[in-house]
């Protein structure tokens, strides 16, 4: 992974303008980019959309032999990726610190939380079990991955239906979904990764990759306290993950305020999903083709035309605002003096003049003399 480098020009402005309760984007301290949800052909591909932060996530499944301290339970299994089509400063086929330690939180988040039940994958006892695995990949970083990648993978998980299975003496058969119909992975509850930075004594929900930066950045430089705190909780408001980098948290109000913040955020978060899968459930039974070229737009394909960084300047209406010159001709409503001749444009260095009485009807407009 190559390193990203960031200005003091751009360091002191992101402080200042945090300081002074803004944000780049327009964005309250509180305030979280918009969510898009898409669900693909099969069950359990989808794409989570966090800002212009893009995660796509597809689960499978396989019958595979159980682990022999757990002989009756299945296994589940995450695994993200990032290559260079995130960004240009990863690289191919090459593990960073980056992607261990977003599958050691989403490993934490939903296996150690024990949101899946394990034992419903069970086929045969000691023999024969479901091993569910989740793939991640990171089409665009633009900030908060974590956060992206966990509701593309609880969103997934909660989409993802397994083939139904019979047995008959020895025989395991399983069926294809003409057949019989798949059976829904069972969840206990729903977590959700929530990401903070941290400003001094200030917290930001969702940041984006320049306030990321910028916030650990702070701490290499041993100069104001930044760092990035993840909280994991799901939509009963119980703490399943708690996560700090950066520099050790001196108040707990700041805990705290984060605490209640993930709480709202993450019931608005499954709800959000459950609605959405609900929605994707019924376009099926109308027989709906859906497919991730519904997602194409125009904004999509035009998106290389933005610009890389979006600044929102403070709201005010044009029609306010006047121009002194304006004002001015307003107060003073005195028509022009009529001039001693009316010049018609007829060939180029000369002019028709229609004079007034006693004048002559010629001049050249070169020498700007008047003939008698």
């Amino acid at each position: 992974m190559r390193d990203v480098y960031i200005s003091h020009c751009e360091k002191d402005f992101l402080q200042k303008i945090v300081t002074g309760g803004r944000r780049l984007d327009g964005r309250n301290y509180n305030e979280s980019r918009k969510l898009n949800i898409s669900f693909g052909s099969e069950y359990g591909s989808c794409i989570v959309s966090l800002g212009e932060t893009k995660v796509l996530s597809q689960v499978s499944c396989e019958v595979v032999q159980p682990k022999q301290i757990r002989p009756n339970e299945g296994i589940l299994f995450i695994n993200l990726e990032i290559t260079p089509i995130a960004g240009q400063q990863f690289e191919a086929n090459r593990q960073t610190d980056l992607t261990v330690y977003l599958n050691r939180l989403l490993e934490k988040c939903y296996k150690d939380s024990k949101c899946i039940d394990l034992e419903s994958l069970c086929i045969v006892v000691e023999e024969k079990v479901w091993s569910l695995r989740v793939d991640l990949k990171v089409l665009n970083h633009e900030g908060n991955l974590i956060e992206c990648a966990s509701i593309a993978t609880l969103t997934s998980l909660a989409h993802f239906k397994r083939p139904d299975v019979t047995r008959s003496g020895d025989k395991v058969i399983i069926h294809t979904l003409a057949e019989k119909d798949p059976i829904p992975t069972v969840l206990y509850h729903y977590p959700v990764c929530l990401t903070f930075a941290i400003f001094n004594d200030l917290l930001i929900s969702d940041p984006n990759f320049l306030e990321e930066s910028v916030c650990m950045s702070n701490m290499d430089e041993g100069g104001n306290r930044g760092g990035i705190l993840v909280v994991g909780m799901n939509q009963y408001k119980e703490l399943c993950l708690l996560d700090l980098t950066g520099a050790a948290i001196d108040n707990s109000n700041i805990v705290h305020r984060a605490l209640l913040v993930a709480a709202d955020r993450c019931k608005e978060l499954v709800d959000l999903v459950k609605s959405t899968i609900v929605d994707d459930d019924t376009a099926r039974q109308k027989r709906v083709k859906k497919n991730f070229s519904d997602i194409i737009t125009t904004e999509h394909m035009l998106s290389l035309n933005k610009k890389d960084l979006s600044i929102c300047l403070k709201n005010y209406n044009v029609e306010d605002i006047q121009s002194p010159q304006d004002e001015e001709m307003e107060d003073e409503d005195v028509k022009p003096e009529p001039s001693k001749y009316d010049v018609v444009p007829s060939l180029p260095q000369t002019a028709e003049i229609v004079a007034q009485k006693g004048a002559s009807t010629w001049i050249e407009i070169s020498s700007g003399s008047e003939e008698d």
